[in-house]
């Protein structure tokens, strides 16, 4: 595997996958992000969260670096994971047509709506916080109990990321996404965003996964 790249790397596949350079902040996650470590990330709405968050995938894709080959997509909304489906798509086809990968990456969903996946089998999943929390307690909706652990399994092997981190229930959903991330601690490279986030609940975050996570 190679292991090995430099920001020179990150800046021209950055801008071959938006058609823009990369920010400061969007380096540094990507750098973060590649590298294993945990961030929770903070960026006002429209500047570019969604390709920070998807590029790492793809770029380890590409390098062939020691990294994982799936990405849960976490939302809490079932249009905002439609949507954001959709909007990848056109990322992934649009990099294909830059950079050749062994095969062609896929986009699904996995939604009360929309259960497409219900495995968690594809290479990007985009699913709404009630499939990601049932799946990682073996209590999947979309498959039977008899295959449950597919479901926890695959969270483990995955990069996962958690979007719009501020809209989730503090008392329950909130607080069950901190227990996960606790337990995936070391294991799944994790990425938290929001566009508005206290430094209170922000350090509170922190400080509950006892993690060395960044803030960007």
């Amino acid at each position: 595997m190679k292991t090995l790249y430099t920001d020179t790397d990150i800046n021209e596949y950055f801008r071959a996958l938006t058609g823009f350079p990369p920010r400061q902040f969007q380096t540094e996650t990507i750098h973060k992000i590649l590298n294993r470590q945990d961030v929770l990330l903070r960026a006002p709405t429209g500047s570019g969260k969604t390709e920070t968050a998807i590029a790492p995938f793809l770029f380890a894709q590409t390098l062939n670096l020691d990294f994982p080959n799936k990405l849960i997509y976490v939302v809490p909304l079932r249009t905002l994971a439609n949507s954001l489906r959709q909007r990848t798509e056109i990322i992934l086809k649009n990099w294909s047509q830059v950079h050749l990968l062994a095969r062609p990456l896929t986009a699904g969903l996995q939604t009360g709506e929309n259960p497409e996946d219900p495995r968690f089998e594809g290479d990007i999943i985009f699913c709404t916080i009630d499939q990601m929390l049932s799946s990682f307690l073996n209590i999947p909706y979309s498959v039977g109990r008899g295959s449950a652990n597919v479901n926890s399994g695959a969270i483990f092997a995955a990069y996962l990321v958690f979007d719009e981190l501020h809209l989730l229930d503090p008392n329950r959903s909130f607080t069950a996404v901190i227990k996960l991330l606790q337990q995936v601690k070391g294991i799944s490279p994790c990425l938290l965003m929001t566009a508005t986030l206290t430094d209170e609940l922000a350090d509170r975050i922190i400080e509950e996964i006892n993690s060395e996570i960044s803030k960007s």
